[in-house]
């Protein structure tokens, strides 16, 4: 290649590179807004692994249902229509006598630890017994069958001691079964709230799954959001996530109500957020309910591997090589 054609190919390089200049400063004049600046910076850090951004599902407005777990007849209604309720109150309740009694059974089973106790004491002392019997045998002022009948009763109650640790087990399976009943019989608000409906008053029979109380919330929202199993370890219980607007301009807090398997997707879990729409502007709570909004998670080592950049994101460019001077040589 001679000097011509080299420097003739230099130059057509800084035209080309001269072009690319010109288009990236008007890309920077469009998008100089703060809302695309706003935009550009979270996808920035999404890009840095700071955050991954995943779209929800639209929008709905909080009413939850209030469903027996268990059947049984209705003893105490404690709420009307119009009460405001906190989540996890109790609204009512079915018969609890007989569930109470297994209950505190099952409770002081679990709690009275005198026999294991004293089994582990015997087959201690019987260790202590064997030992110096051995010791004894050594000096030959025993006989090796008090020995043996030492190492027997020590097998005897140390047995008997690991099966009580066993009988444990089984009694805390049984307490924590009793206990589960025992709630089944309460209905809890499942969201803060106001009561819009009660079905069913004092003495009326409920079946399984039957609806007796409905609590809805006219400021608060739910949105779902399917994410990977890996993503959703990240996210802490009754924490917080950035919500941003499907229109880009607005970020609230949405907190997490719940995090549940997704049956349609194996590996996946769906994330249930409740926003308050008065973290919002006015344009933006007017289209409140079927938005979607973009949920900033947290990432871990292994999501940022596998998640792709946001669409319309570019990998970022590796450093130019250093220019040679084979030119001028």
């Amino acid at each position: 290649m001679d000097m011509k054609t080299t420097t003739h190919r230099f130059h057509s390089g800084r035209r080309l590179s001269g072009f690319r200049v010109v288009l990236a400063a008007i890309a920077v004049f469009v998008c100089i807004s703060p809302v695309a600046l706003e935009a550009q910076s979270i996808l920035y850090k999404s890009r840095l692994g700071e955050k991954v951004i995943v779209e929800s599902g639209g929008a709905s407005q909080v009413a939850e249902k209030v469903r027996s777990a268990a059947p049984g007849t209705l003893m105490e209604v404690l709420v009307k229509v119009g009460d405001t309720v906190k989540k996890g109150q109790v609204l009512a309740h079915t018969e609890l006598a007989a569930t109470k009694y297994q209950l505190d059974m099952a409770r002081v089973a679990l709690e009275n630890n005198a026999t294991i106790n004293a089994m582990q004491g015997q087959a201690d002392a019987w260790t202590v017994t064997r030992e110096e019997t051995e010791e004894a045998l050594r000096k030959r002022q025993v006989e090796k069958s008090r020995v043996e009948w030492a190492a027997g009763m020590e097998k005897f109650f140390r047995g008997s001691y690991e099966a009580q640790l066993e009988q444990k087990k089984v009694q805390r399976i049984q307490y924590e079964y009793w206990k589960e009943q025992y709630e089944a019989h309460f209905f809890r608000a499942p969201v803060d709230g106001v009561v819009s409906e009660v079905l069913l008053d004092v003495g009326m029979p409920v079946g399984l799954a039957t609806h007796v109380f409905t609590v809805g919330n006219e400021e608060s929202y739910m949105i779902p959001v399917s994410v990977p199993a890996e993503l959703a370890s990240e996210v802490a219980p009754d924490g917080t996530l950035p919500v941003r607007a499907s229109n880009g301009k607005h970020v609230g807090r949405g907190l997490v109500d719940s995090i549940m398997d997704d049956p349609k997707s194996p590996g996946k879990k769906i994330i249930k957020l409740l926003l308050n729409e008065r973290e919002f502007p006015t344009e933006t709570r007017d289209n409140f309910s079927g938005m979607k909004f973009d949920v900033l998670l947290p990432q871990n080592e292994l999501a940022q591997q596998d998640n792709p950049l946001p669409a319309g994101e570019a990998t970022p460019a590796a450093p130019a090589a250093p220019a040679t001077k084979t030119a001028k040589q």
